[in-house]
């Protein structure tokens, strides 16, 4: 046996797409999945590649993928799998997971299954629309379950395709995936390849993937780790990983194959099935030897260098961005960073959202307001504070403003929720939070309260679209904004030491931090921003 590595060019994955044929019709498939079984390899073909494989390259460095269409609707499936494992190869399978039953997690475990990618797109209504499949949602998580109880995978994965449609379920999504323990849940933004080109209304705009990144970076290292796929290049450096934690890479034809389901040598079955891009066809070629003398345009450290790409800053680490969404037939990457992420620049934009324009808005969507204004009196504050009438509403009700009530005469606290621009923050939702040792002028505070802030965030974030219009608006998803908290009765009405160093922890933590003291019985009420604990201006307004 030859263990054949070619310096740069050793192979590490081959995927064997055993079928194009599929049980469901997503939105966004890449490869359509039209074929007919009369155009499928038979199993002693496949057989015939993996000895080879075996032979020339060995089985310890290679991980064989099996994918589809949806593999499952193969009846000797299982046939191509037994002898990959008894030829000493590690398998993982890509499914839909629709077709799991008993039986089929019989004969995953007899023949070694080490992996498992199954597609959850939503929760249930929207990922039934998604993939056109009736009642698809509940036998998935039913699934799961019978493979986790089943307890001989390795690795279960879930793979979720973020769209415009879907992106707001997410959170509920990995609460859920977080319940059924699996291994790790994997991210993929929707690209405009198959027959996603016909479905142009659920691209991704760059608040969304602004909204992924902090997804992924929060859930990283959580117990149910959230990974991005090697989707596009977003902006690293030599020194520095992209917003998602990694640095980008496309190692198709480089280190990865495939074996289509008609016999073509491929890339990753992702890419375009352009005639340029076969390499040849296990019908009539051997596999390895192609590997090792073809693949030279994928190899081409220059092949998708466009026009646009050669003054560009960022060619020496994005070369072109992905393959399979390069459009060879305009020679242009379909996703380019600078195209995207210039509406960076929009972004900022956001951030310049005046003190009137808020209140033009407010005022459409609850007519004539009532307000509390308070503001330094021997300056003018560099940035106002406004609350919605709800929030003000919230403040209210959860510190009893206004009331010696038996629950407010000891400190209490609540989270400021909202969007935060550079002249004005506006908070949108006051959300309690939890202390410990409570007393008339002292409260501690643990990581555990600022987790549940948090979480609450990512609800909020995640409901926005069903909720009343009166939520809505274009300031994109909310943030932590600030902590308020009292100081009840005859407490001192002053930030202490100790709460002068929680605002500059938080200020570390979260830049623009707010801290608000309040009074409920005295209907005193303070507010202060940033390293210095500059006082802002406050507007209360209600209805």
């Amino acid at each position: 046996m030859c263990n054949y590595s070619n310096g740069k060019n050793s192979l590490h994955t081959l995927f064997f797409e055993v079928t194009s044929r599929c049980n469901a019709l997503c939105d966004h498939c890449g490869s359509r999945c039209t074929a007919s079984q009369k155009d499928e390899l038979s199993s002693e073909i496949f057989k015939k590649v993996l000895d080879s494989v075996a032979k020339n390259f060995g089985t310890s460095s290679i991980m064989l993928n099996i994918t589809g269409g949806e593999p499952l609707i193969r009846k000797d499936l299982f046939e191509i799998t037994a002898y990959a494992d008894s030829l000493g190869f590690k398998w993982g399978l890509v499914t839909n997971g629709m077709l799991i039953t008993n039986d089929v997690i019989s004969k995953m475990r007899e023949t070694h299954m080490s992996t498992i990618t199954i597609s959850l797109d939503g929760m249930k209504k929207t990922h039934e629309k998604f993939r056109h499949v009736p009642g698809s949602f509940d036998r998935i998580i039913s699934s799961i379950e019978k493979l986790k109880k089943a307890n001989f995978v390795e690795h279960i994965q879930v793979t979720f395709i973020a769209t415009k449609k879907n992106i707001s379920e997410l959170p509920e999504v990995y609460r859920l995936l977080s319940m059924l323990k699996i291994d790790s849940l994997r991210i993929s933004g929707i690209d405009p390849i198959g027959r996603a080109k016909d479905n142009k209304d659920l691209m991704l705009s760059t608040e969304d993937y602004y909204f992924l990144f902090d997804f992924i970076k929060k859930h990283s290292s959580s117990e149910l780790p959230v990974v991005w796929s090697c989707t596009h290049y977003f902006g690293n450096t030599e020194n520095t990983v992209d917003p998602t934690g990694k640095k980008f890479a496309c190692y198709t034809g480089i280190h990865v194959a495939s074996v289509l389901s008609n016999g073509d040598i491929f890339g990753c079955p992702n890419i375009p099935r352009r005639k340029e891009l076969i390499q040849g066809n296990v019908l009539k070629d051997d596999f390895c030897e192609v590997w090792k003398n073809k693949f030279e345009f994928y190899r081409n450290p220059n092949r998708t260098k466009a026009k646009q790409c050669e003054s560009c800053e960022y060619w020496k680490y994005c070369k072109g961005d992905s393959f399979h969404t390069f459009d060879f037939e305009t020679n242009t990457p379909q996703f380019c960073y600078k195209k995207i992420f210039k509406k960076k620049d929009d972004l900022k934009k956001m951030k310049d959202v005046s003190y009137n324009d808020i209140l033009t808005l407010l005022m459409k969507k609850n007519g004539e307001m009532q307000h509390l204004t308070i503001e330094p009196a021997k300056f003018k504050a560099s940035k106002t504070v406004i609350f919605t009438p709800q929030a003000t509403k919230d403040l209210y009700s959860i510190f009893h403003y206004g009331e010696c009530h038996p629950s407010n005469l000891y400190e209490e606290q609540a989270g400021l929720i909202g969007n935060n621009f550079n002249e004005v923050s506006l908070v949108k939702y006051v959300v309690p939070a939890i202390l410990y040792n409570r007393a008339r002028n002292m409260a501690t505070m643990d990581d555990f309260c600022l987790r549940q802030i948090m979480d609450e965030i990512s609800i909020i974030n995640e409901n926005i679209p069903k909720s009343d219009s009166i939520y809505q608006d274009l300031f994109g998803n909310v943030e932590f904004l600030g902590f308020a908290h009292s100081h009840p009765q005859e407490t001192d009405f002053r930030f202490s030491t100790h709460d002068t160093k929680n605002h500059k922890d938080f200020v570390k933590k979260f830049g623009d931090f707010i801290s608000i003291i309040l009074n409920p019985q005295k209907e005193k009420i303070v507010g202060f921003l940033g390293e210095e604990c500059e006082q802002v201006k406050l507007i209360l307004l209600s209805k």
